[in-house]
């Protein structure tokens, strides 16, 4: 029973993972002004409550997290990884779509990190608590959740 409770989650991550229209954008597409989101006093407030987001993110595993599979990277190395990448996009120098493309292990990584539409109660906790926070165009601090670390950003 106790592996049936770890398991619905991975499958629902990898699940929305592979899930979701394929992208209309390219990879030249720029994710501009990405505003970093760490707590959430600095969310502006919407109108209503919120149901639904739209969202991409990148996944950085390491040996150990329950994603299947060995990762050459501890999980030391990942959150340096992931720290690394957010640095660079917050600078402008990687657009988070191309970051996606290129460093992350979930496989919607090759549609540039896109998660589409999703409602409450489908991703794993802490995932789902920093994706409802953020404002429209924002993106996530490092994240961590049982299959490493991410990064997300708020497309509507």
């Amino acid at each position: 029973m106790k592996k049936l409770i770890y398991t619905i989650p991975v499958l629902l991550l990898i699940f929305a993972c592979g899930e979701g229209e394929p992208a209309d954008d390219t990879v030249e597409d720029v994710v501009e002004d990405v505003a970093v989101v760490d707590t959430l006093e600095e969310v502006p407030v919407e109108d209503g409550p919120l149901t639904a987001v739209t969202a991409r993110h990148i996944l950085i595993c390491y040996d150990g997290c329950a994603v299947a599979g060995p990762f050459d990277r501890t999980q030391e190395e990942a959150l340096q990884l992931i720290e690394g990448l957010k640095g660079r996009i917050i600078a402008g120098d990687l657009q988070f779509s191309q970051a996606a493309i290129e460093f992350s292990d979930c496989p919607s990584g090759q549609e540039g990190g896109d998660l589409g539409e999703f409602s409450r109660g489908i991703m794993t906790r802490s995932f789902e608590d920093a994706a409802f926070a953020l404002p429209v165009d924002g993106m996530s601090g490092v994240v961590e959740t049982e299959f490493g670390y991410h990064l997300i950003y708020r497309d509507r």
